[in-house]
């Protein structure tokens, strides 16, 4: 974490809860903003990626669970606490991507910025983490096609399934369903001897050129 401002982004689909953890944070000298859901969210991480996230897990449109995967995966360095009202304790929920986990309404704010003492430290917080679930919002899948693939959307970084119905097809258009974004999928075949799908076609990866910000 950078020595400086500790600066904070504060995730919750209620603006009030929001605000008042922000001005908290603010009045002991950190720099902190505030998202309604995880789409807004990700929004403002491209315009400036804070050093900690703090998420509520239920939202609309993009869940906690969602954006915090997705964080895990796109900005590993940012430290994230999930809260929420529908769990208790300290331990986090299963399925969630976080470094550590708030309880509102039954942890104290004290105990809030324990938590943020507790995951500072990058190498600790690397060192206790799992793979990142990756959480396909539901689109409809057609029956036809050869095969299906996860694409990862480079601007609202959202994951979907992108069907194949050409087995010889080695680059095609693909639009995100959920923000519209236009991107080129480049199908490569691997140099070795590749793995049969069961499909019965070669596996491949997929390339596609990404923003910087999320190298």
């Amino acid at each position: 974490m950078r020595n400086e401002v500790t600066d904070i982004l504060v995730v919750d689909d209620n603006p009030l809860l929001a605000n008042v953890i922000s001005e908290i944070f603010k009045e002991c000298g950190c720099t902190a903003r505030t998202a309604s859901d995880g789409f807004a969210a990700l929004a403002t991480i491209r315009d400036r990626v804070p050093d900690i996230l703090i998420s509520d897990l239920n939202m609309p449109r993009m869940s906690g669970f969602e954006l915090l995967s997705i964080v895990r995966r796109r900005f590993p360095a940012i430290a994230v606490i999930a809260m929420s009202g529908a769990y208790s304790g300290m331990a986090i929920p299963q399925g969630v991507a976080a470094d550590a986990f708030y309880a509102k309404g039954t942890s104290s704010v004290a105990q809030l910025f324990e938590i943020l003492s507790a995951i500072k430290d990058e190498v600790t917080r690397h060192s206790v983490r799992v793979a990142a679930p990756i959480w396909i919002p539901g689109v409809p899948i057609h029956r036809g096609c050869l095969a299906t693939i996860a694409v990862a959307c480079p601007e609202c970084f959202r994951t979907f399934p992108h069907r194949l119905h050409d087995a010889k097809l080695l680059a095609t258009e693909c639009c995100c369903p959920h923000c519209h974004h236009v991107m080129q999928l480049a199908m490569v075949r691997p140099a070795a001897d590749m793995d049969q799908t069961g499909f019965g076609i070669p596996a491949r990866t997929v390339q596609i050129t990404v923003p910087a910000y999320i190298r």
